[in-house]
């Protein structure tokens, strides 16, 4: 199975979204994250000839996923894992949402996905790890239940 892992990559996140691949690999799972792209020859181009190169990376790695998982921050998600979300949504990609706080999070967040769930940054990997052995087991069906204990706004 293939996933692409979309969440917030800046060095503050960096580290938990290493820790959740790793987790995800290790189950054996094929995983695409955004933030370990490399492009070739990327410092003799524009700016915006190495963000083409990204984007559409990252746009045929969603093409071809099985399903996201998606980390979430809440209304303070990151723009380019919010486009990741619709952009997967859009395809009728299933999108499993792991929110790492208890803040409001965005309706189209929330409405936009297969399964949502509320965890917190030190439990987010053992939690991905549980939805992933349950999906494993049930023929990941989309349709068992969303959890979410924030506030849509």
């Amino acid at each position: 199975m293939k996933i692409y892992l979309a969440g917030p990559c800046d060095s503050e996140n960096r580290t938990l979204m290493v820790s959740i691949a790793k987790q995800l690999r290790d189950m054996k799972y094929e995983v695409y994250c955004p933030f370990e792209l490399k492009i070739e020859n990327a410092w003799d181009m524009s700016q915006e000839e190495w963000a083409n190169k990204v984007f559409y990376a990252d746009i045929t790695a969603i093409k071809d996923c099985d399903f996201v998982v998606m980390i979430s921050h809440g209304r303070i998600s990151s723009a380019g894992t919010n486009w990741e979300q619709g952009y997967a949504y859009a395809l009728k990609k299933p999108v499993y949402v792991f929110q790492i706080t208890n803040e409001p999070t965005s309706l189209m967040t929330f409405c936009g996905c297969t399964e949502f769930w509320n965890t917190n940054k030190y439990d987010v990997v053992n939690q991905i790890a549980k939805v992933m052995n349950y999906l494993e087991e049930n023929s990941l069906d989309p349709n068992r239940f969303q959890y979410c204990r924030t506030v849509l706004t």
